[in-house]
């Protein structure tokens, strides 16, 4: 189970690099579309490790 744990983690921490990414490129072309897809890929991000963590130490989802 650890060996998905840590392939969870590096899922997560490489999409909220790329939201990140995103909404700095949004912040240099002032597009709101792009700065809005970044808020949706941090907020999935956030989403997906909260079950990870939740999954991982045994607690009902």
């Amino acid at each position: 189970m650890l060996p998905l744990g840590i392939l969870l983690v590096f899922v997560v921490v490489a999409l909220v690099g790329w939201a990140l990414q995103l909404m700095q490129s949004a912040i240099d072309q002032g597009e709101f579309s792009l700065m809005l897809a970044g808020c949706m890929v941090c907020s999935a991000a956030v989403g997906l490790a909260t079950v990870m963590v939740m999954t991982l130490s045994g607690l009902p989802l």
